[in-house]
């Protein structure tokens, strides 16, 4: 039995990878089974992934709709754009929580062009600061991934901004990180690990992609709320309120004061966050 990728690839069906993601939503083996049983039922030849994907989310709601909710993360990323967050500060968010201090959009000159960085970001180790820069790669579609251009790319601008610093201007940036919301390639992987560039993408490196570092810190952002409305996700993105936990953190009347919404619709929005952010497996 073939599935076809977003990508237009076909590849052997595999319930293994289907069950490793379930299992990071928070279900238990018992129920990751049932699920993977009741999918198989419904296989056909030549089936997208994507429609594999909806067949395991509608079964999850069925057995934990929040489970379910957990399980949509890459959706829920790739709706940030219509929600009016930028890739770019989501991800600052997430440097963040893991000790980074971190600028978005800045101007950096180099030797040789003037350099618009995604992300500046620096981090004391022993008794020394090493900065770094990410170019980000936001992509709305699973089917799209950075190739070896983008990479080829962002090592280039890391050359010519060092060159500055070599002739006395500017910060020497230790390393550039490529980061992206879908798959690097092959060949990107490749090219970055043989120049000595960080690649950060969608369960890449293996174990600790993207998804990893969200999941580890509950870095949900909050357009994976099912309760939450659009005009509600623009008013809380003017407000800067990004991450699920953000939403817990604060008073109801605090966030409706700078968001514009009132108590009583945020009283939903808040109570599925908390229930998001509950440490509960279903066995």
């Amino acid at each position: 039995m073939y599935v076809v990728k977003a990508s237009g690839q076909k590849e052997e069906f595999n319930p293994e990878k289907i069950r490793r993601t379930i299992l990071r939503s928070g279900v238990g083996d018992e129920v990751a089974n049932q699920i993977i049983r009741k999918v198989e039922k419904r296989l056909y030849d030549g089936i997208k992934t994507r429609e594999v994907f909806d067949m395991v989310l509608e079964f999850l709601k069925e057995e934990a709709p929040r489970l379910a909710t957990l399980y949509d993360l890459k959706g829920a990323i790739m709706r940030l754009g219509p929600a009016g967050f930028s890739f770019e500060t989501y991800i600052s968010e997430i440097l963040r929580e893991y000790g980074y201090s971190t600028q978005v959009r800045q101007q950096v000159k180099g030797k040789c062009a003037l350099h618009e960085l995604d992300i500046v970001f620096s981090k004391m180790e022993g008794n020394k600061v090493f900065h770094y820069f990410a170019e980000c790669k936001y992509r709305n579609s699973p089917g799209l991934y950075v190739d070896l251009k983008e990479a080829l790319y962002t090592y280039a601008r890391w050359i010519d901004i060092n060159e500055s610093y070599r002739m006395g201007k500017g910060i020497y940036f230790e390393k550039a990180w490529l980061i992206c919301n879908t798959r690097a390639s092959s060949e990107a992987q490749k090219y970055s690990a043989c120049v000595g560039m960080k690649i950060l993408c969608w369960r890449y490196p293996r174990k600790k992609g993207l998804e990893r570092l969200i999941e580890k810190k509950k870095l949900y952002p909050i357009t994976i709320l099912r309760s939450i409305n659009p005009d509600a996700q623009q008013k809380l993105a003017n407000a800067q309120f990004m991450l699920v936990k953000d939403l817990v953190s604060q008073s109801l009347e605090f966030i409706s004061e700078q968001s514009g919404i009132s108590c009583e619709e945020l009283t939903e929005i808040v109570a599925e966050a908390r229930e998001i952010l509950k440490e509960r497996r279903l066995v």
